[in-house]
C-alpha cells in the first residue's frame, strides 16, 4: 500500500511537470525571446545559455516544421545570434540552409551577403568572399547591399590604415565627391532584428 501511494504521488508530480511547460514549441520560443529582449537580460553566462537555448529551439523548430512560415524566419535569427556569440561557422550553416531550403524567403539575399562577410571578416578566406559578393552583385544588382558588396570586393584585404589613408587622400583631392567607392567602415549586423 506504501509503494502505491509514492507511485501515484510521482504520477501526479510527472503530470503537474509537463503542465508547467509550454507544449507549444513557438511559445516556448516567445517566451525566451521576452527573456532576450527584456532590459534585465545580461551577457553573462546565464545569457548565453538562453541565447543557446533559443537557437537551439530555433533550429529544432525549423527541422520538425520545414513547410512553415517561420521555419526560415528562426533559421535567420539562429544564425545572427550565432554570429554574435562569435560562432561564425554556425551562423554560415544557417544561412546556406536558408538559401538552398528556402531560395525565396524575403532575407535570402541578406543571407548570401552575410555568408561573404563572414567569409570575409571571420573566416579570412577572401577567395571565398569574393566569390560570393560577386555572386550576390551578379543575383541581386538592384539589392540595397549590392553598393556595399562592391566596396567590400574593391576594399578587401586592405587594413584599417589603408582605408583611412585613402578616404582622407580622396577627401583632399579637389575633385572630391562622395561616390560609392568611397571606403566605409561600418557594419550592417545587429545583435537582434525583428
Amino acid at each position: 500500500m506504501k509503494y502505491l501511494g509514492v507511485i501515484l504521488i510521482i504520477a501526479l508530480m510527472a503530470v503537474a511537470g509537463t503542465q508547467c511547460t509550454p507544449k507549444d514549441p513557438k511559445a516556448k520560443i516567445q517566451s525566451m525571446e521576452d527573456k532576450v529582449r527584456s532590459d534585465n537580460f545580461t551577457f553573462d553566462q546565464k545569457g548565453i545559455q538562453l541565447i543557446d537555448d533559443l537557437i537551439a529551439a530555433y533550429t529544432d523548430y525549423a527541422a520538425a516544421n520545414k513547410y512553415s512560415d517561420e521555419a526560415p524566419e528562426y533559421l535567420y535569427k539562429a544564425a545572427e545570434f550565432s554570429l554574435n556569440l562569435n560562432k561564425p561557422a554556425q551562423a554560415l550553416e544557417y544561412y546556406n540552409q536558408i538559401i538552398y531550403q528556402y531560395p525565396d524567403f524575403h532575407k535570402a539575399p541578406e543571407c548570401l551577403f552575410l555568408l561573404a562577410f563572414i567569409y570575409e571578416n571571420h573566416m579570412l578566406n577572401l577567395g571565398k568572399a569574393k566569390e560570393l559578393y560577386e555572386t550576390f552583385i551578379e543575383r541581386y544588382p538592384d539589392h540595397d547591399f549590392a553598393d556595399d558588396a562592391a566596396i567590400s570586393i574593391q576594399n578587401m584585404g586592405k587594413s584599417p590604415e589603408e582605408l583611412i589613408r585613402e578616404f582622407e587622400e580622396k577627401a583632399q583631392s579637389p575633385n572630391h565627391t562622395a561616390t560609392s567607392s568611397t571606403p566605409i567602415l561600418h557594419s550592417r549586423h545587429r545583435f537582434w532584428s525583428q
